[in-house]
């Protein structure tokens, strides 16, 4: 009987990853996972205190190298910091992860200002360095990049119009970039359901909505860092152009 090969490693030992919005919940878990793997870091968000936090608990427990950047990508400055830091060394992933709801409105009431604050952070940011990084990523031969997208992109949720479009838009640029960067680098979307750091329901509105998630609770951070894993391996190295969802089973 012919021997079928290994099965694809999990790890990402000899990588560097950028995640922004790394601070907390789920770019948080998503950092410390690929530590974990074996992935050395650069790791963005807006607060320096707990940014700082992260990596020293990262470096504390994995020992990889954590380089930060305490910045906003969504202004021109804060991009110019990620990018000077991308000097100092190659990435090989990039998640895309920070990101804005800007609060709730009807697409009436929300001026051009908050339109381009939330596009700014949602779709600029992730456009402007997935095209720093490309041409580096193609130059080595390998690469990857996850954008974090949300259930707000695939369908309207009431009141939250300029980050649903902007989500929808990441989905469309997701699958241009997906297409233009094959076969050298792999792009693709994760999309979490409804999500809290302690994996209970933070308000009435998460509480409403667990009686539609057929696992009947609300997802943790490192569920949804599990399959970032998976996408930024070598165990996803056939899927790009994808849009892989971990929200419980919940019906958009």
């Amino acid at each position: 009987m012919e021997q079928l090969p290994a099965a694809p490693s999990f790890r990402l030992d000899g990588s560097t990853a950028l995640i922004t919005g790394a601070s907390r919940n789920i770019g948080r878990a998503i950092a410390s996972a690929f530590a974990h793997a074996g992935s050395d870091l650069v790791i963005v968000a807006r607060d320096p205190v707990r940014l700082g936090r992260v990596a020293e608990s990262i470096r504390g427990e994995t020992g990889v190298v954590v380089r930060e950047v305490a910045t906003d990508i969504a202004s021109t400055e804060g991009l110019d910091s990620v990018m000077r830091e991308l000097d100092a060394g190659p990435v090989d992933i990039l998640v895309n992860n920070a990101h804005i709801t800007g609060g709730t409105t009807s697409i009436v009431s929300a001026d051009d200002e908050l339109w381009n604050t939330v596009f700014s952070t949602n779709l600029w940011a992730p456009l402007r360095l997935a095209r720093r990084l490309l041409p580096q990523m193609t130059a080595a031969g390998s690469g990857c990049i996850i954008n974090l997208m949300s259930g707000s992109g695939l369908q309207p949720t009431p009141e939250l119009a300029p980050y649903g479009v902007s989500k929808a838009a990441l989905w469309m640029l997701t699958r241009y970039l997906a297409v233009e960067a094959a076969p050298t680098v792999r792009v693709n979307a994760l999309c979490p359901g409804l999500v809290s750091e302690d994996g209970t329901p933070r308000n009435e509105s998460h509480r409403a909505i667990i009686g539609t998630v057929p696992m009947g609770r609300v997802g943790r951070p490192e569920e949804i860092a599990g399959a970032a894993v998976y996408l930024a391996s070598s165990a996803a190295s056939y899927v790009t152009g994808e849009l892989l969802i971990v929200n419980g089973g919940r019906p958009w």
